[in-house]
């Protein structure tokens, strides 16, 4: 596998958050992975090893979609009638997969 980084416009060159680096794996590895993949997802979803609530990383599924919308306000009201406070905490993490 090759690594090669680009320099992000308008970025200092000696800070390593300037550089993206792309890779450059092999077809058939490429072609595997995909398969595999692929097969390992209808296994689980098959199997309903896959929660109903896992929108992400999913295809065709989003943590922007009217359903995810929906099941965070039903959790949001089953608390309230429990708890007088409901707590919602919501992380967004900037270049979260450039940076796996």
């Amino acid at each position: 596998m090759n690594i090669i980084l680009f320099q992000k416009e308008g970025k200092p060159k000696d800070e390593a958050s300037s550089y993206r680096p792309i890779s450059l794996l092999p077809s058939i590895g490429k072609v595997l992975e995909k398969l595999l993949t692929q097969r390992l997802i209808f296994h689980l979803e098959q199997s309903n090893k896959i929660s109903d609530h896992q929108y992400v990383f999913r295809e065709g599924w989003s943590t922007e979609t009217e359903l995810a919308v929906h099941h965070l306000i039903k959790r949001i009201k089953e608390g309230r009638k429990h708890y007088p406070h409901v707590l919602v905490l919501s992380i967004g993490i900037k270049g979260a997969l450039d940076n796996i």
